[in-house]
């Protein structure tokens, strides 16, 4: 069985290659973190990982990857499953106020666990489809890790987004078609290589709202 000594170790040391710093308590949060996912993992088929270690090499690793990109403000998780990577981020960023949205209610009841047994004030659980979410103000950042198609995944946010909103999506092998089927201009699209160990690609799309909204009909907040 995986230490915690030998999570925080690893994810510690993966914070410092990408460039940032976390605290003891927020690597034991991260560890508790991985240890609940664990004992969860059956109740709300939140990951295939074998083992406490193998899911914070594969996933925890490479969801700290986007804490230099995460902004400030008011973020959203779409799709949050597991509470990657929104768990990770509310950790790593404690001045981040982080909505994790998830339609599936047992997913959603470990999300709305690990932020009352994590102390995560920064944090807000919804069990809801996000064409189905109605915030009371705009994000300034909407993020998804697994949501599907980019097109889709920007079709279904835009009643979240403010004239400044950045949509986030996780993303591995980076196919031209899917990045052309957006519909957007070169200057509303950016795409960031991240160097995740373990992954032969991985990269982070940044779409500007700002930029989109001038050159697609019908993208406005």
């Amino acid at each position: 069985m995986s230490s915690q000594s030998e999570i925080c170790a690893l994810l510690g040391g993966a914070a410092h290659d990408y460039g940032f710093s976390v605290s003891e308590t927020q690597l034991a949060q991260l560890a508790r973190y991985v240890a609940m996912t664990m004992s969860w993992a059956r109740i709300a088929n939140l990951t295939g990982a074998t083992n406490a270690l193998a899911f914070a090499r594969e996933q925890v690793v490479d969801c700290l990857a986007v804490v230099p990109h995460a902004g400030s403000g008011r973020l959203l998780d779409v799709g949050s499953g597991n509470g990657l990577p929104g768990v990770v981020l509310a950790i790593a960023l404690p001045a981040l106020s982080v909505t994790l949205l998830e339609p599936r209610a047992k997913r959603a009841r470990f999300l709305s666990q690990v932020r009352i047994e994590l102390g995560l004030a920064n944090v807000e659980v919804i069990c809801a489809r996000v064409e189905d979410h109605h915030p009371s103000q705009v994000y300034d950042t909407v993020l998804t890790r697994a949501f599907g198609a980019l097109s889709e995944f920007i079709a279904a946010s835009r009643a979240l987004l403010g004239a400044h909103t950045q949509l986030l999506a996780m993303k591995g092998h980076l196919d031209p078609t899917e990045l052309a089927d957006c519909g957007l201009p070169a200057t509303a699209l950016r795409c960031i290589a991240l160097a995740v160990p373990g992954y032969a690609e991985r990269h982070l799309v940044v779409v500007k709202v700002d930029a989109a909204a001038s050159a697609t009909a019908g993208f406005v907040p």
